[in-house]
């Protein structure tokens, strides 16, 4: 099923490319490198768009474009600016073209485009990096913010949605009034007061943070064109990578930078636009040749990544768009058996054909060149806890926490711990008015937290005692239980689960992560002995878990999520749960979403070199489950 031979593609394009020829008429391909690499290596005056699908080598063209922007056309270095979107993509940018010209000093600028509109801030107003607003310190703003309606859960989801909501409006340009958005967390009068609030303290406290760096250095050059014309003079070629992530009022920025001369070399790919939560818009790529009719335009066709196989069928997916360029890729790996996929009755057969998959493959490549994509992080928790229980060492590229130190992971472990004797306060506490059982805090003392000892005493009202009884009644049951009944107990018996979702639903919360958190406490009993033992493999997991973390450069299963994976590549890849609701997601309901949640799944199935595997359930905790649409825009018939 695996090949053993290892294939190294880029190695004559790397060779043939080292130099070029002075001047646009020598526009013939060199052995390994393609004509359309060519044209766009060798532009040098005016905008130009690279339509750059996955694995087309955009970084060995911008980089050999620099040498001859240098070499022979004579730009002086200084007078060059790259963008791009991370620091990690600009240090990876610079470190290549270093290597390549031999000279760590060249003097061309690397940055995202925040680095870079806050160095021009820099020069004009001396702000330093004080100034920038810290994740602790936005989280106290808005925090001080909130106090004034004691009404909002100040929770994480709520925080996150908050300050999501005050990037979307700062990066699309707009007034807070003017924002429009379907979660509808808070009401629009409530968030816009806690916008206004929380924008008062950050100015009051001298601080900007990422977002405003754009908008200030948009307002500078508006009121202050001599100093719009100095930063001109400084950066007469513009180079933008990704370019299908830039948001509006980045776009604006760069645009007045650009002028009038518009050499702007702008290289992506409008299939992988997948950032639209973060304000990002892919129709600025598609307005391009509007903006600039006088632009010249390459696409990249050649896939230097993925086979064939895998290359037909996420064009075939991505097709069904309808707002993106025309595009065809020709693959220049071979390869057969490219694709497969299957469907299962349950997670656990899911489960056991992922891990058959990765021993088949670890016989042929090492753990790292295999990567588990998931839809979001919290699958994260399910799948590192298989792959531990399996013995397959695991990475996590983005840290998460265990389930057992989640709210409901905890709750449920204080009433086993109860159960078998430790009759401590802080257990008690986690679980005894969940569901309401009315039993006042007052009435648990520091030093004697025995439940059995409140049914005689005085002060407690008999209809509280009948509560405790039964309490006790049940404690005593799931002390005898295997950890897995156990936890059904708790969940249905002791009324657990039915008070947790009443709870969201008042709440406006969805329930649907309730129920994974609970199914995945339960899932990690399945192969526990009894209690002890599932302590000891829950210990086991979490240093696995935070062992996982730490050691980027280990041999071990990447786990991702589908956006954290972009801009990588592995020679086998696995995407589980392609089902409806899931890829894509439920809450994909206007028309642009669906596009952008086939760009996701783009994205995530042109990171396989060479096997993909697209695995669905049939069922799922005994309920009917859908394929994903997707795969019948594939050709692939789901069961």
């Amino acid at each position: 099923m695996f090949s053993k031979k290892k294939v190294n593609i880029a190695a004559n394009r790397e060779k043939a490319a080292s130099s070029v020829t002075d001047g646009k008429e020598s526009l013939k391909p060199e052995a390994g490198v393609s004509m359309e690499q060519m044209r766009a290596i060798q532009h040098k005056d005016g905008p130009m768009m690279v339509l750059a699908g996955p694995g087309s080598g955009k970084t060995f063209v911008i980089t050999r474009r620099l040498k001859c922007m240098i070499e022979a056309y004579g730009i002086p270095p200084e007078e060059i600016l790259v963008v791009t979107f991370s620091r990690a993509a600009a240090a990876e940018m610079q470190e290549r073209f270093f290597k390549l010209m031999g000279d760590a000093n060249c003097g061309v600028m690397f940055g995202t485009f925040h680095a870079v509109y806050f160095h021009i801030l820099k020069n004009t107003y001396r702000y330093d990096t004080s100034c920038i607003v810290t994740e602790k310190e936005k989280r106290r703003y808005l925090k001080e913010a909130f106090s004034a309606h004691p009404e909002v859960a100040e929770d994480e989801q709520t925080y996150a949605y908050v300050l999501a909501s005050i990037s979307k409006i700062k990066n699309e340009g707009i007034a807070p009034q003017d924002f429009r958005d379907d979660c509808c967390l808070l009401e629009k009068e409530v968030f816009l007061e806690i916008f206004r609030e929380y924008q008062k303290i950050m100015k009051a406290e001298g601080k900007l943070d990422f977002d405003d760096m754009v908008l200030l250095c948009r307002d500078l050059f508006v009121k202050h064109p001599e100093i719009l014309t100095t930063w001109r003079q400084r950066y007469h070629y513009i180079l933008i990578d990704e370019f299908q992530d830039i948001n509006p009022m980045q776009y604006e920025v760069i645009k007045m930078l650009a002028a009038p001369d518009n050499n702007l070399f702008i290289v992506g790919d409008d299939d992988q636009a997948i950032y639209g939560f973060r304000g990002s818009r892919p129709g600025i790529m598609l307005e391009f040749p509007k903006e600039y009719p006088e632009q010249e335009q390459v696409v990249l066709k050649a896939n230097y990544r993925s086979t064939q196989g895998i290359v037909d069928k996420a064009l075939q997916l991505v097709g069904h768009n309808k707002s993106r360029y025309t595009k065809r890729l020709q693959a220049q790996r071979v390869g057969k058996n490219d694709v497969t996929t299957a469907g299962f009755d349950n997670r656990e057969e899911e489960v056991a054909a992922m891990i058959k998959v990765i021993q088949s493959a670890v016989q042929y490549m090492p753990y790292k060149e295999l990567a588990l994509l998931f839809r979001t992080n919290a699958s994260a928790r399910f799948y590192s806890q298989k792959l531990c229980a399996a013995g397959i060492p695991f990475y996590i590229k983005e840290k998460i926490s265990s389930v057992f130190y989640s709210p409901i992971g905890m709750d449920i472990m204080a009433v086993f711990a109860y159960a078998h004797g430790e009759q401590e306060r802080r257990h008690l506490l986690r679980f005894f008015n969940k569901p309401p059982r009315y039993i006042r805090r007052g009435l648990l003392e520091e030093e004697n937290c025995d439940l059995k000892a409140m049914l005689y005493r005085q002060d407690v009202p008999m209809n509280i005692k009948k509560n405790i009884r039964t309490l006790l009644h049940d404690l005593e049951l799931l002390k005898e239980m295997h950890p897995f009944a156990g936890v059904n107990f708790i969940r249905k018996g002791m009324g657990y689960e039915s008070w947790l979702i009443k709870e969201a639903r008042a709440k406006g919360r969805d329930t649907g992560e309730i129920l994974e958190t609970l199914d995945l406490v339960a899932d990690s009993t399945r192969q526990a002995k009894d209690y002890r033992d599932w302590l000891e493999q829950i210990e086991s997991y979490e240093k696995a878990l935070e062992q996982s973390t730490q050691e980027r450069g280990q041999d071990a299963v990447q786990l991702l999520t589908m956006h954290s994976a972009k801009g990588l590549e592995y020679t086998t890849v696995i995407l589980p749960d392609v089902n409806e609701g899931n890829v894509p997601q439920k809450k994909a309901d206007k028309i642009e979403d669906p596009e952008e949640e086939r760009r996701v799944f783009y994205v995530a199935m042109t990171r396989a070199r060479e096997k993909l595997f697209l695995f669905y359930l049939k069922k799922n905790t005994e309920k009917k489950v859908f394929p994903s649409r997707f795969l019948k825009e594939m050709g692939i018939k789901g069961e």
